[in-house]
């Protein structure tokens, strides 16, 4: 072998060492927690968990598992350093009535598991979800203020509006403010504390758990209970795979208690729109780090969609537009894809070879959540260093139901950089037995 040969062909070496040496170390998800109840349970803890960890509650939607929810906050949990928990519904939907007892009393057992078994703090712990999910999680965030710090709400219904139990069904009839509010207070009559923060999104596009008739009522019923008002609000827009008209509402220490999210034409299944990195920032999860000094914290209400992030650094709610390259001292860009040597959260940060925008239901979260039918560019933006995955995953909204199908895949941006590098050597070897 000559000098040559052995230099190019070993100038290979150091980068597919990288490659592998940077891929993120992923836990294993539990399923059937034995937490003393009877609700399902799976349980995520990363590898590198935060010296404090907050936990977020992640509930599925009509017709779905436990095992739905897994991929909304997995590469987010391994970011940050958040435990994320995944019940089941006991029927085909999460019964979201407002009272302290059922499935609502039975997550709150899992947190109180998760919180002794890991150490997790009690004064950070959220929920999420979206359709039955996100009913759910108003009900909870009702019932249970002494327990939960926020929720974000991805199109549900006002807390007392879900009439269906595990079954679909609701009914948001006229009421004031004012009676709106009372449900929730209602839920939990003795709470006198400070009630939990409120991420509220819905597409006016919505025909399954109607736009026109369920947000005008969340927004009704949140600004009294929160004690907020347009007095006291600000109007900014946050992109990610939509345009989403945001007002945040302020308390009157100057915190943000209520936010409300709108996008123009947007169906109702928002799980695989790329809203997930937004949720944590709105939580203020992404300022945790397990050890890894990331995170440089959200970007508030301005989100600036399809903004490159710096190497080492993964602002909440600023995702990578198809085929755009990190910054970073010493990276390098193949074929459209970002950042390989030199920067964090190598070869899984990034689309491979310039995929395709409107790769309908692909990943936008780590590379294995799902998508809408028809979702444009939702494989194109990948979030907190998940990699896209065109076409990994569907999801229907047929307007005939609360249900969302589901399907996982992952693109591997790391394989498709370790073939390039494999080819490149191989083009070498022919040239230079050509030459011989």
């Amino acid at each position: 072998m000559s000098k040559w040969f052995r230099h190019c062909a070993f100038a290979f070496v150091p980068a597919a060492t990288a490659l592998f040496a940077a891929a993120p170390a992923h836990a294993a998800w539990q399923e059937g927690v034995n937490y003393g109840g009877s609700t399902i349970m799976h349980l995520y803890v990363p590898t590198k968990v935060d010296a404090s960890p907050g936990i977020v509650v992640a509930l599925h939607y009509c017709g779905g598992n436990a095992g739905n929810a897994h991929p909304w906050f997995q590469s987010l949990s391994d970011m940050y350093g958040f435990i994320v928990i995944a019940p089941g519904a006991g029927g085909n939907c999460f019964d979201a009535t407002p009272a302290r007892s059922g499935e609502r009393d039975a997550i709150t057992k899992m947190v109180s598991y998760v919180v002794s078994k890991n150490n997790a703090d009690p004064k950070k712990v959220f929920a999420a979800g979206a359709s039955s999910g996100a009913c759910m999680t108003q009900a909870l965030l009702a019932a249970y203020p002494d327990v939960f710090a926020g929720g974000s709400v991805l199109a549900g219904v006002p807390a007392g509006a879900w009439t269906g139990g595990n079954a679909y069904g609701w009914s948001t009839p006229s009421k004031t403010a004012e009676q709106w509010g009372d449900i929730v207070r209602n839920a939990d009559k003795g709470f006198t504390g400070t009630r939990p923060r409120l991420q509220l999104w819905h597409g006016t596009g919505d025909t399954t758990l109607t736009y026109s008739q369920n947000f005008p009522a969340e927004v009704l019923q949140w600004t009294n209970v929160l004690g907020v008002s347009d007095a006291n609000a600000t109007k900014s827009s946050f992109k990610a795979q939509d345009t989403w008209a945001r007002t945040s509402y302020k308390d009157a220490s100057g915190t943000v208690v209520l936010e409300t999210d709108v996008a123009e034409g947007v169906p109702h299944d928002l799980s695989g729109r790329g809203l997930w990195p937004d949720v944590v920032r709105f939580f203020g999860l992404d300022m945790d780090s397990p050890g890894t000094g990331g995170g440089t914290g959200g970007t508030g209400g301005t989100g600036a969609g399809g903004a490159s992030a710096s190497a080492g650094s993964s602002s909440g709610g600023v995702s990578n537009s198809a085929g755009a390259a990190n910054s970073g001292g010493g990276s390098t860009s193949v074929a459209g894809s970002t950042a390989v040597a030199g920067s964090t959260g190598v070869a899984g940060s990034s689309n491979v070879a310039g995929a395709p925008s409107g790769a309908a239901g692909s990943s936008a979260v780590g590379g294995t959540s799902s998508g809408s039918a028809g979702a444009g560019t939702a494989g194109t933006k990948p979030a907190a260093g998940g990699s896209s995955a065109a076409g990994s995953g569907s999801s229907s909204d047929d307007g005939g139901g609360c249900s969302v199908s589901s399907g996982r895949g992952a693109g591997q941006s790391r394989g498709a950089l370790v073939g390039l590098l494999v080819a490149g050597l191989a083009a070498v070897v022919r040239r230079r037995r050509s030459a011989a």
